[in-house]
Protein backbone atom coordinates (compact mmCIF):
# COMPACT_ATOMS: atom_id res chain seq x y z
CA UNK A 1 0.00 0.00 0.00
CA UNK A 2 1.03 3.74 -0.70
CA UNK A 3 2.72 5.52 2.77
CA UNK A 4 1.22 8.95 2.82
CA UNK A 5 3.35 11.39 3.64
CA UNK A 6 1.18 14.24 6.18
CA UNK A 7 2.53 17.36 7.10
CA UNK A 8 1.76 18.78 10.81
CA UNK A 9 1.87 22.73 11.21
CA UNK A 10 2.40 23.82 14.40
CA UNK A 11 2.74 27.96 14.56
CA UNK A 12 2.27 28.23 18.82
CA UNK A 13 4.30 24.92 19.10
CA UNK A 14 2.59 22.26 21.08
CA UNK A 15 -0.82 22.82 20.07
CA UNK A 16 -1.29 19.26 18.05
CA UNK A 17 -0.62 17.96 21.04
CA UNK A 18 1.67 14.45 20.05
CA UNK A 19 -0.04 14.26 17.03
CA UNK A 20 3.10 13.25 14.55
CA UNK A 21 3.30 10.05 17.21
CA UNK A 22 -0.54 8.95 16.17
CA UNK A 23 0.12 9.55 13.00
CA UNK A 24 3.22 7.02 12.91
CA UNK A 25 1.19 4.69 14.71
CA UNK A 26 -1.51 4.35 12.13
CA UNK A 27 1.43 3.83 9.41
CA UNK A 28 1.46 7.36 7.90
CA UNK A 29 4.98 9.50 7.10
CA UNK A 30 5.05 12.57 9.62
CA UNK A 31 6.87 15.78 9.03
CA UNK A 32 6.10 18.93 11.24
CA UNK A 33 6.66 22.56 10.97
CA UNK A 34 6.07 25.47 12.73
CA UNK A 35 6.06 28.68 10.44
CA UNK A 36 5.44 29.31 6.82
CA UNK A 37 9.05 29.04 5.88
CA UNK A 38 9.54 25.55 7.18
CA UNK A 39 6.27 24.61 5.35
CA UNK A 40 7.68 25.69 2.24
CA UNK A 41 11.20 23.91 2.97
CA UNK A 42 9.24 20.96 3.99
CA UNK A 43 7.14 20.91 0.69
CA UNK A 44 9.89 21.60 -1.75
CA UNK A 45 11.69 18.72 0.05
CA UNK A 46 9.02 15.71 -0.18
CA UNK A 47 5.50 15.01 -1.69
CA UNK A 48 2.91 15.90 0.40
CA UNK A 49 -0.67 13.89 0.58
CA UNK A 50 -2.25 16.07 3.40
CA UNK A 51 -1.18 19.21 5.51
CA UNK A 52 -2.72 19.40 9.10
CA UNK A 53 -2.76 22.52 11.16
CA UNK A 54 -3.71 24.46 14.14
CA UNK A 55 -5.96 27.14 13.45
CA UNK A 56 -3.43 29.79 14.42
CA UNK A 57 -2.35 29.71 10.94
CA UNK A 58 -4.29 32.83 10.17
CA UNK A 59 -2.86 34.81 7.35
CA UNK A 60 -1.09 31.63 5.59
CA UNK A 61 -2.88 30.61 1.99
CA UNK A 62 -2.54 26.46 1.64
CA UNK A 63 -2.43 27.29 -2.51
CA UNK A 64 0.07 30.23 -2.15
CA UNK A 65 2.18 27.98 -0.06
CA UNK A 66 1.80 24.85 -2.98
CA UNK A 67 2.56 27.71 -5.61
CA UNK A 68 5.74 28.64 -3.96
CA UNK A 69 6.97 24.96 -3.31
CA UNK A 70 6.48 25.16 -7.21
CA UNK A 71 5.69 21.46 -7.18
CA UNK A 72 2.62 19.17 -8.75
CA UNK A 73 0.16 19.11 -5.84
CA UNK A 74 -3.86 19.20 -7.00
CA UNK A 75 -5.81 19.57 -5.38
CA UNK A 76 -4.88 21.06 -2.15
CA UNK A 77 -6.15 19.26 0.89
CA UNK A 78 -5.48 20.40 4.40
CA UNK A 79 -7.48 19.36 8.07
CA UNK A 80 -7.70 22.47 10.33
CA UNK A 81 -7.78 22.06 13.88
CA UNK A 82 -9.97 24.22 15.66
CA UNK A 83 -12.37 24.85 19.04
CA UNK A 84 -16.02 24.69 17.63
CA UNK A 85 -17.07 28.25 17.40
CA UNK A 86 -14.32 29.30 15.74
CA UNK A 87 -14.59 26.51 13.38
CA UNK A 88 -18.42 27.99 11.83
CA UNK A 89 -16.21 31.42 11.15
CA UNK A 90 -13.96 29.26 9.11
CA UNK A 91 -15.68 27.15 7.15
CA UNK A 92 -17.94 30.24 5.36
CA UNK A 93 -14.12 32.47 4.87
CA UNK A 94 -12.53 28.81 3.54
CA UNK A 95 -11.06 29.64 0.10
CA UNK A 96 -12.78 28.08 -2.83
CA UNK A 97 -9.75 26.41 -4.04
CA UNK A 98 -8.69 25.19 -0.74
CA UNK A 99 -10.43 21.91 0.39
CA UNK A 100 -10.50 22.49 4.23
CA UNK A 101 -11.59 20.01 7.07
CA UNK A 102 -12.03 21.38 9.92
CA UNK A 103 -11.72 18.98 13.24
CA UNK A 104 -13.25 20.64 16.43
CA UNK A 105 -10.93 21.03 19.86
CA UNK A 106 -10.74 18.87 22.00
CA UNK A 107 -10.33 16.25 19.31
CA UNK A 108 -10.60 12.35 19.83
CA UNK A 109 -8.04 9.92 18.26
CA UNK A 110 -10.49 7.71 17.04
CA UNK A 111 -12.58 10.47 15.30
CA UNK A 112 -8.87 12.31 13.89
CA UNK A 113 -7.95 9.16 12.70
CA UNK A 114 -11.27 8.97 10.44
CA UNK A 115 -11.05 12.49 9.27
CA UNK A 116 -7.58 11.96 8.21
CA UNK A 117 -9.09 8.58 6.77
CA UNK A 118 -11.69 10.25 4.65
CA UNK A 119 -9.37 13.55 3.60
CA UNK A 120 -7.11 11.24 2.31
CA UNK A 121 -9.50 9.04 0.25
CA UNK A 122 -10.93 12.69 -1.06
CA UNK A 123 -7.77 13.90 -2.16
CA UNK A 124 -7.23 11.22 -4.08
CA UNK A 125 -10.40 10.81 -5.67
CA UNK A 126 -10.06 14.58 -6.71
CA UNK A 127 -6.67 14.28 -8.01
CA UNK A 128 -7.47 11.12 -10.06
CA UNK A 129 -10.89 13.18 -11.28
CA UNK A 130 -8.72 16.54 -12.11
CA UNK A 131 -6.33 14.19 -14.06
CA UNK A 132 -8.56 12.22 -15.88
CA UNK A 133 -10.39 15.65 -16.95
CA UNK A 134 -7.44 17.44 -17.90
CA UNK A 135 -5.98 14.45 -20.04
CA UNK A 136 -9.20 14.37 -22.29
CA UNK A 137 -8.69 18.16 -22.44
CA UNK A 138 -5.46 17.64 -23.66
CA UNK A 139 -6.15 14.81 -26.22
CA UNK A 140 -8.99 16.90 -27.38
CA UNK A 141 -7.16 20.04 -28.26
CA UNK A 142 -6.81 20.71 -31.82
CA UNK A 143 -3.83 22.95 -31.45
CA UNK A 144 -1.03 20.20 -30.66
CA UNK A 145 1.06 17.29 -31.90
CA UNK A 146 0.52 14.31 -30.80
CA UNK A 147 3.81 14.59 -29.41
CA UNK A 148 2.99 17.24 -27.29
CA UNK A 149 -0.21 15.42 -26.00
CA UNK A 150 1.51 12.65 -25.01
CA UNK A 151 4.05 14.84 -23.24
CA UNK A 152 1.69 16.46 -21.51
CA UNK A 153 -0.31 13.15 -20.51
CA UNK A 154 3.28 11.41 -19.44
CA UNK A 155 3.19 14.38 -17.03
CA UNK A 156 0.07 13.89 -15.50
CA UNK A 157 0.24 10.11 -15.32
CA UNK A 158 3.79 10.45 -13.10
CA UNK A 159 2.01 12.72 -10.88
CA UNK A 160 -0.81 9.90 -10.33
CA UNK A 161 2.30 7.78 -8.87
CA UNK A 162 4.55 10.32 -7.43
CA UNK A 163 7.26 9.35 -10.13
CA UNK A 164 9.87 11.83 -11.48
CA UNK A 165 10.99 9.86 -14.87
CA UNK A 166 8.81 7.75 -17.61
CA UNK A 167 8.01 7.23 -21.32
CA UNK A 168 5.32 6.56 -23.33
CA UNK A 169 5.68 4.37 -26.80
CA UNK A 170 3.77 3.68 -29.03
CA UNK A 171 3.68 0.61 -31.92
CA UNK A 172 4.37 2.30 -35.65
CA UNK A 173 3.23 0.65 -38.88
CA UNK A 174 6.26 -2.44 -38.76
CA UNK A 175 4.84 -2.64 -35.12
CA UNK A 176 8.02 -1.55 -33.86
CA UNK A 177 8.10 0.53 -30.87
CA UNK A 178 8.99 4.45 -30.73
CA UNK A 179 9.14 6.74 -28.00
CA UNK A 180 6.55 9.43 -28.45
CA UNK A 181 6.87 11.59 -25.05
CA UNK A 182 10.22 10.87 -22.51
CA UNK A 183 11.19 12.70 -19.22
CA UNK A 184 14.47 12.92 -21.20
CA UNK A 185 13.15 14.64 -24.35
CA UNK A 186 16.66 14.17 -26.25
CA UNK A 187 14.91 9.95 -26.32
CA UNK A 188 12.25 11.07 -28.38
CA UNK A 189 12.21 9.37 -31.70
CA UNK A 190 14.04 6.48 -30.71
CA UNK A 191 13.15 3.26 -32.28
CA UNK A 192 13.06 -0.19 -30.32
CA UNK A 193 12.51 -3.12 -32.66
CA UNK A 194 10.10 -6.27 -31.27
CA UNK A 195 11.40 -9.11 -32.84
CA UNK A 196 14.59 -10.25 -31.53
CA UNK A 197 14.64 -8.10 -28.67
CA UNK A 198 15.15 -8.79 -25.04
CA UNK A 199 13.79 -5.75 -23.51
CA UNK A 200 11.49 -5.28 -21.39
CA UNK A 201 9.28 -3.30 -23.39
CA UNK A 202 9.54 -5.33 -26.07
CA UNK A 203 8.51 -8.78 -23.44
CA UNK A 204 5.50 -6.43 -21.99
CA UNK A 205 4.90 -6.16 -26.15
CA UNK A 206 4.59 -9.73 -27.01
CA UNK A 207 3.05 -10.87 -24.06
CA UNK A 208 0.45 -8.13 -23.21
CA UNK A 209 1.59 -7.83 -19.45
CA UNK A 210 2.93 -6.05 -17.08
CA UNK A 211 6.17 -6.26 -15.27
CA UNK A 212 7.90 -4.58 -12.47
CA UNK A 213 11.52 -5.19 -12.08
CA UNK A 214 12.66 -5.11 -8.70
CA UNK A 215 16.51 -4.92 -9.81
CA UNK A 216 17.18 -3.40 -12.58
CA UNK A 217 20.88 -3.56 -12.73
CA UNK A 218 20.71 -6.70 -12.16
CA UNK A 219 18.46 -7.46 -14.99
CA UNK A 220 19.94 -8.56 -18.58
CA UNK A 221 17.03 -7.00 -20.00
CA UNK A 222 18.65 -3.74 -19.69
CA UNK A 223 21.81 -2.64 -21.21
CA UNK A 224 24.57 -0.78 -19.28
CA UNK A 225 23.65 2.30 -21.36
CA UNK A 226 19.79 2.18 -19.73
CA UNK A 227 20.76 0.82 -16.30
CA UNK A 228 22.89 4.75 -16.18
CA UNK A 229 19.69 6.55 -16.92
CA UNK A 230 17.89 5.43 -13.92
CA UNK A 231 18.63 6.82 -10.35
CA UNK A 232 16.69 4.01 -8.63
CA UNK A 233 16.74 0.06 -9.15
CA UNK A 234 13.15 -0.79 -10.18
CA UNK A 235 11.69 -0.57 -13.23
CA UNK A 236 7.70 -0.60 -13.88
CA UNK A 237 6.70 -1.01 -17.69
CA UNK A 238 2.86 -1.24 -18.48
CA UNK A 239 0.96 -2.64 -21.75
CA UNK A 240 -1.05 0.05 -23.25
CA UNK A 241 -4.25 -2.02 -25.22
CA UNK A 242 -7.06 -0.91 -27.23
CA UNK A 243 -10.87 -2.14 -26.39
CA UNK A 244 -9.83 -5.19 -28.55
CA UNK A 245 -6.98 -6.64 -26.55
CA UNK A 246 -4.49 -5.91 -28.97
CA UNK A 247 -1.23 -3.78 -27.60
CA UNK A 248 -0.57 -0.75 -29.18
CA UNK A 249 2.37 0.41 -27.14
CA UNK A 250 3.76 0.40 -23.27
CA UNK A 251 4.19 3.13 -20.68
CA UNK A 252 7.52 2.84 -18.74
CA UNK A 253 8.20 4.51 -15.68
CA UNK A 254 11.44 4.72 -13.15
CA UNK A 255 12.42 6.75 -9.73
CA UNK A 256 9.77 7.69 -7.36
CA UNK A 257 10.40 11.00 -6.14
CA UNK A 258 10.82 9.86 -2.81
CA UNK A 259 13.10 7.22 -3.53
CA UNK A 260 11.13 4.96 -2.53
CA UNK A 261 10.78 1.36 -4.81
CA UNK A 262 7.42 1.67 -7.73
CA UNK A 263 5.04 -0.71 -5.78
CA UNK A 264 2.22 -3.32 -6.70
CA UNK A 265 -0.29 -0.55 -6.05
CA UNK A 266 1.55 2.00 -8.57
CA UNK A 267 1.21 -0.39 -10.93
CA UNK A 268 -2.71 -0.71 -10.46
CA UNK A 269 -2.93 3.20 -10.58
CA UNK A 270 -1.01 3.81 -13.37
CA UNK A 271 -2.99 0.35 -15.31
CA UNK A 272 -6.29 2.05 -14.31
CA UNK A 273 -5.74 5.52 -15.78
CA UNK A 274 -4.05 3.98 -18.89
CA UNK A 275 -7.32 2.15 -19.23
CA UNK A 276 -9.19 5.43 -18.89
CA UNK A 277 -7.45 6.95 -21.81
CA UNK A 278 -6.41 4.81 -24.03
CA UNK A 279 -8.86 5.26 -26.52
CA UNK A 280 -8.26 9.09 -26.55
CA UNK A 281 -4.67 8.26 -27.18
CA UNK A 282 -5.65 5.60 -29.84
CA UNK A 283 -7.96 8.39 -31.54
CA UNK A 284 -5.35 11.06 -31.19
CA UNK A 285 -2.78 8.97 -32.64
CA UNK A 286 -5.42 7.89 -35.58
CA UNK A 287 -6.29 12.00 -36.22
CA UNK A 288 -2.07 12.51 -36.44
CA UNK A 289 -1.85 9.87 -39.03
CA UNK A 290 -4.54 11.02 -40.91
CA UNK A 291 -3.33 14.58 -40.86
CA UNK A 292 0.13 12.92 -41.78
CA UNK A 293 -1.56 10.83 -44.90
CA UNK A 294 -3.51 14.25 -45.86
CA UNK A 295 -0.17 16.36 -45.81
CA UNK A 296 1.33 13.27 -47.79
CA UNK A 297 -1.86 13.55 -50.02
CA UNK A 298 -0.84 16.89 -50.72
CA UNK A 299 2.27 16.46 -51.75
CA UNK A 300 1.76 13.86 -54.07
CA UNK A 301 -1.21 15.72 -55.48
CA UNK A 302 1.16 19.10 -56.15
CA UNK A 303 3.70 16.28 -57.76
CA UNK A 304 0.84 15.18 -60.25
CA UNK A 305 -0.52 18.78 -61.02
CA UNK A 306 2.80 19.61 -61.66
CA UNK A 307 3.09 16.40 -64.53
CA UNK A 308 -0.19 17.10 -65.55
CA UNK A 309 1.27 20.71 -66.28
CA UNK A 310 3.82 19.34 -67.79
CA UNK A 311 1.91 17.17 -70.31
CA UNK A 312 -0.55 19.73 -71.01
CA UNK A 313 2.48 21.89 -72.05
CA UNK A 314 3.65 19.53 -74.43
CA UNK A 315 0.22 18.78 -75.87
CA UNK A 316 0.32 22.83 -76.90
CA UNK A 317 3.70 22.50 -77.74
CA UNK A 318 2.33 19.48 -80.54
CA UNK A 319 -0.48 20.95 -81.61
CA UNK A 320 1.43 24.46 -82.50
CA UNK A 321 4.47 23.02 -83.70
CA UNK A 322 2.91 19.98 -85.91
CA UNK A 323 -0.49 21.41 -87.27
CA UNK A 324 0.90 23.55 -89.40
CA UNK A 325 3.41 21.48 -91.55
CA UNK A 326 1.50 18.47 -91.40
CA UNK A 327 -1.27 20.50 -92.95
CA UNK A 328 1.15 21.21 -95.78
CA UNK A 329 1.92 18.05 -95.85
CA UNK A 330 -1.39 16.13 -96.58
CA UNK A 331 -2.67 19.20 -98.92
CA UNK A 332 0.80 17.77 -101.14
CA UNK A 333 -0.11 14.72 -100.75
CA UNK A 334 -3.82 15.52 -101.74
CA UNK A 335 -2.51 17.14 -104.95
CA UNK A 336 -0.93 13.94 -105.90
CA UNK A 337 -4.11 12.36 -105.72
CA UNK A 338 -4.75 13.99 -109.41
CA UNK A 339 -1.98 12.66 -111.01
CA UNK A 340 -1.74 9.33 -112.97
CA UNK A 341 -0.07 6.90 -110.97
CA UNK A 342 0.77 3.02 -111.65
CA UNK A 343 -1.97 0.74 -108.58
CA UNK A 344 0.95 0.03 -106.80
CA UNK A 345 2.15 4.15 -106.02
CA UNK A 346 -1.56 4.39 -105.81
CA UNK A 347 -1.97 2.36 -103.08
CA UNK A 348 1.28 4.06 -101.27
CA UNK A 349 -0.31 7.45 -101.59
CA UNK A 350 -3.40 6.47 -100.60
CA UNK A 351 -1.68 4.86 -97.41
CA UNK A 352 0.84 7.92 -96.89
CA UNK A 353 -2.81 10.41 -96.83
CA UNK A 354 -4.68 7.89 -94.60
CA UNK A 355 -1.65 8.38 -92.20
CA UNK A 356 -1.75 11.87 -92.16
CA UNK A 357 -5.15 12.33 -92.08
CA UNK A 358 -5.21 9.99 -88.71
CA UNK A 359 -2.42 12.13 -87.18
CA UNK A 360 -3.99 15.55 -88.07
CA UNK A 361 -7.02 14.29 -86.64
CA UNK A 362 -5.33 13.15 -83.41
CA UNK A 363 -3.49 16.77 -83.32
CA UNK A 364 -7.37 18.57 -83.59
CA UNK A 365 -8.59 15.69 -80.92
CA UNK A 366 -6.04 17.59 -78.21
CA UNK A 367 -6.87 20.94 -79.77
CA UNK A 368 -10.62 20.48 -79.60
CA UNK A 369 -10.48 18.67 -76.00
CA UNK A 370 -8.51 21.33 -74.54
CA UNK A 371 -10.82 24.20 -75.95
CA UNK A 372 -13.45 21.78 -74.40
CA UNK A 373 -11.98 21.62 -70.98
CA UNK A 374 -11.95 25.45 -70.98
CA UNK A 375 -15.02 26.38 -72.37
CA UNK A 376 -13.76 27.92 -75.24
CA UNK A 377 -15.53 25.74 -78.34
CA UNK A 378 -18.25 27.12 -79.92
CA UNK A 379 -20.32 24.59 -81.82
CA UNK A 380 -21.89 25.85 -85.58
CA UNK A 381 -24.92 24.23 -86.38
CA UNK A 382 -26.21 23.31 -89.73
CA UNK A 383 -28.78 21.02 -91.47
CA UNK A 384 -26.68 18.09 -92.97
CA UNK A 385 -28.12 14.52 -94.40
CA UNK A 386 -27.41 12.22 -92.00
CA UNK A 387 -27.05 9.45 -94.81
CA UNK A 388 -24.45 11.76 -97.00
CA UNK A 389 -22.47 11.83 -93.70
CA UNK A 390 -22.20 7.96 -93.03
CA UNK A 391 -20.61 7.57 -96.45
CA UNK A 392 -18.47 10.46 -96.67
CA UNK A 393 -16.52 9.23 -93.49
CA UNK A 394 -16.88 5.35 -94.92
CA UNK A 395 -15.31 7.00 -98.10
CA UNK A 396 -12.72 8.62 -95.88
CA UNK A 397 -11.76 5.39 -94.61
CA UNK A 398 -11.41 3.69 -97.40
CA UNK A 399 -7.86 2.49 -97.09
CA UNK A 400 -7.56 0.97 -93.82
CA UNK A 401 -10.67 -0.37 -94.92
CA UNK A 402 -8.71 -2.07 -97.59
CA UNK A 403 -5.66 -2.98 -95.26
CA UNK A 404 -7.62 -5.15 -92.64
CA UNK A 405 -9.77 -6.49 -95.36
CA UNK A 406 -12.69 -5.44 -93.70
CA UNK A 407 -16.72 -5.47 -94.36
CA UNK A 408 -18.06 -2.48 -93.83
CA UNK A 409 -21.89 -2.50 -93.24
CA UNK A 410 -24.72 0.61 -93.20
CA UNK A 411 -27.84 0.54 -91.33
CA UNK A 412 -29.84 3.92 -92.16
CA UNK A 413 -33.42 4.18 -90.57
CA UNK A 414 -35.85 5.38 -93.45
CA UNK A 415 -36.75 8.07 -91.52
CA UNK A 416 -33.86 9.56 -90.30
CA UNK A 417 -32.72 12.32 -93.84
CA UNK A 418 -31.55 15.35 -91.95
CA UNK A 419 -30.11 16.95 -88.75
CA UNK A 420 -29.17 19.25 -86.96
CA UNK A 421 -26.00 19.66 -84.95
CA UNK A 422 -22.40 20.62 -85.85
CA UNK A 423 -21.58 18.80 -88.62
CA UNK A 424 -17.74 18.83 -88.76
CA UNK A 425 -17.51 17.55 -84.40
CA UNK A 426 -20.15 14.77 -85.32
CA UNK A 427 -18.24 13.60 -88.61
CA UNK A 428 -15.27 13.78 -86.68
CA UNK A 429 -17.26 11.71 -83.83
CA UNK A 430 -17.94 9.25 -86.08
CA UNK A 431 -14.46 9.07 -87.90
CA UNK A 432 -12.77 8.18 -84.39
CA UNK A 433 -15.41 5.90 -83.45
CA UNK A 434 -15.02 3.60 -87.05
CA UNK A 435 -11.11 4.10 -86.78
CA UNK A 436 -11.38 2.38 -83.57
CA UNK A 437 -13.92 -0.02 -84.85
CA UNK A 438 -11.62 -0.95 -88.18
CA UNK A 439 -8.22 -1.09 -85.98
CA UNK A 440 -9.69 -3.49 -83.39
CA UNK A 441 -11.58 -5.92 -85.08
CA UNK A 442 -9.67 -9.11 -86.63
CA UNK A 443 -8.28 -9.02 -89.90
CA UNK A 444 -11.36 -9.60 -92.54
CA UNK A 445 -14.03 -8.75 -89.78
CA UNK A 446 -17.23 -7.00 -90.03
CA UNK A 447 -18.01 -3.19 -89.00
CA UNK A 448 -21.68 -1.98 -88.70
CA UNK A 449 -22.94 1.63 -89.01
CA UNK A 450 -26.54 1.92 -87.17
CA UNK A 451 -28.71 4.99 -87.70
CA UNK A 452 -32.12 5.35 -86.20
CA UNK A 453 -34.44 7.83 -84.39
CA UNK A 454 -34.79 6.43 -80.81
CA UNK A 455 -38.60 7.24 -79.80
CA UNK A 456 -37.98 6.64 -76.62
CA UNK A 457 -35.75 9.59 -76.38
CA UNK A 458 -36.61 11.46 -79.29
CA UNK A 459 -32.98 12.01 -80.26
CA UNK A 460 -30.89 10.94 -83.13
CA UNK A 461 -29.27 7.09 -82.18
CA UNK A 462 -25.67 6.61 -84.12
CA UNK A 463 -23.87 2.94 -83.09
CA UNK A 464 -21.04 1.90 -84.46
CA UNK A 465 -20.35 -1.98 -83.94
CA UNK A 466 -17.05 -4.36 -84.75
CA UNK A 467 -16.50 -7.62 -83.86
CA UNK A 468 -12.79 -7.49 -82.09
CA UNK A 469 -11.94 -8.34 -78.98
CA UNK A 470 -14.15 -6.41 -76.82
CA UNK A 471 -13.64 -3.95 -73.83
CA UNK A 472 -13.82 -5.96 -70.36
CA UNK A 473 -16.23 -3.82 -67.60
CA UNK A 474 -13.91 -2.47 -65.54
CA UNK A 475 -12.39 -0.36 -68.37
CA UNK A 476 -15.56 1.11 -70.10
CA UNK A 477 -16.20 3.77 -68.53
CA UNK A 478 -12.05 4.69 -68.40
CA UNK A 479 -12.02 4.59 -71.85
CA UNK A 480 -13.76 8.29 -72.02
CA UNK A 481 -11.58 9.74 -69.79
CA UNK A 482 -8.85 11.84 -70.19
CA UNK A 483 -5.35 9.57 -71.70
CA UNK A 484 -7.60 6.34 -70.34
CA UNK A 485 -7.08 3.45 -72.23
CA UNK A 486 -7.32 -0.72 -72.25
CA UNK A 487 -4.14 -1.93 -70.36
CA UNK A 488 -1.82 -3.02 -73.17
CA UNK A 489 -1.74 -6.88 -72.35
CA UNK A 490 -5.05 -6.69 -73.50
CA UNK A 491 -6.01 -4.65 -76.21
CA UNK A 492 -3.32 -4.16 -79.34
CA UNK A 493 -3.57 -0.39 -78.86
CA UNK A 494 -0.72 1.51 -80.62
CA UNK A 495 -0.03 4.95 -81.69
CA UNK A 496 -2.44 6.47 -79.50
CA UNK A 497 -2.77 9.65 -77.50
CA UNK A 498 -5.94 8.68 -75.84
CA UNK A 499 -7.85 11.41 -76.32
CA UNK A 500 -9.97 9.73 -79.35
CA UNK A 501 -12.66 8.69 -76.89
CA UNK A 502 -12.29 11.92 -74.87
CA UNK A 503 -13.23 13.77 -77.28
CA UNK A 504 -16.35 11.82 -78.84
CA UNK A 505 -17.49 12.33 -75.35
CA UNK A 506 -16.70 15.79 -74.86
CA UNK A 507 -18.25 16.63 -78.36
CA UNK A 508 -21.54 14.18 -77.89
CA UNK A 509 -22.08 16.26 -74.40
CA UNK A 510 -21.57 19.58 -75.96
CA UNK A 511 -24.36 18.76 -77.63
CA UNK A 512 -26.51 17.86 -74.67
CA UNK A 513 -26.07 14.28 -75.96
CA UNK A 514 -24.82 11.16 -74.17
CA UNK A 515 -22.14 8.25 -75.41
CA UNK A 516 -21.70 4.91 -73.88
CA UNK A 517 -20.38 1.35 -75.15
CA UNK A 518 -21.84 -2.32 -74.35
CA UNK A 519 -18.93 -5.01 -75.01
CA UNK A 520 -17.94 -8.28 -73.69
CA UNK A 521 -14.80 -10.12 -73.59
CA UNK A 522 -14.03 -11.58 -77.39
CA UNK A 523 -17.67 -10.53 -78.63
CA UNK A 524 -17.14 -7.17 -80.01
CA UNK A 525 -18.04 -3.86 -79.28
CA UNK A 526 -21.03 -1.33 -79.72
CA UNK A 527 -20.29 2.12 -79.20
CA UNK A 528 -23.46 4.29 -79.01
CA UNK A 529 -24.28 7.79 -79.06
CA UNK A 530 -27.43 10.01 -78.60
CA UNK A 531 -27.98 13.83 -80.28
CA UNK A 532 -31.17 15.83 -79.32
CA UNK A 533 -33.15 17.32 -81.73
CA UNK A 534 -31.92 20.86 -82.48
CA UNK A 535 -34.50 23.33 -84.00
CA UNK A 536 -33.69 25.11 -86.83
CA UNK A 537 -33.83 28.21 -85.01
CA UNK A 538 -30.16 26.81 -83.74
CA UNK A 539 -29.06 27.58 -87.47
CA UNK A 540 -29.69 31.47 -87.11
Amino acid sequence: MKKHTILVVDTQQDRTGGLPKILRDEGYSSLTASSAKEVLKKLKENHVDLIISDCAMKGISVNKLLERAEKPYSPPICIILTDEQEAEKRLSAANGNEYCWFLSKPWERENLVLTVRNALKYGELLSKNETLLETVGVLAAKDFSLEEKLQRILQLSLQQINAERGSIMLRDKQGDLVIKAASRKRLIGVKQFIEGENSVSAWVVKNGKPILVEHSKENPRFTPSEKALYKTDNFLCVPIKNEKGVVIGVFNVTDKRDGRSITQEDEIILSGFISRIVMLIENAQLKEDLEEERRRLKIKNKELLALEQMREDLINMIIHDLKGPLGEITANLDLLSYVQLESQDRECLDTAIQGGENLLRMILNMLDVRKMEDGKLKLHYEEFDVCELIEGIIGKTKTLIKQKGMEVKTVIDENVFAWVADRSLIERVLINLLNNAIRYSHQGGKVEIRSRYNHKSKQLQMEVRDNGKGIPREFQQKIFEKFGQVDADFSDRKNSTGLGLTFCRMAVEAHQGKIWVESGEEKGSRFIFLLPLMQKSALI
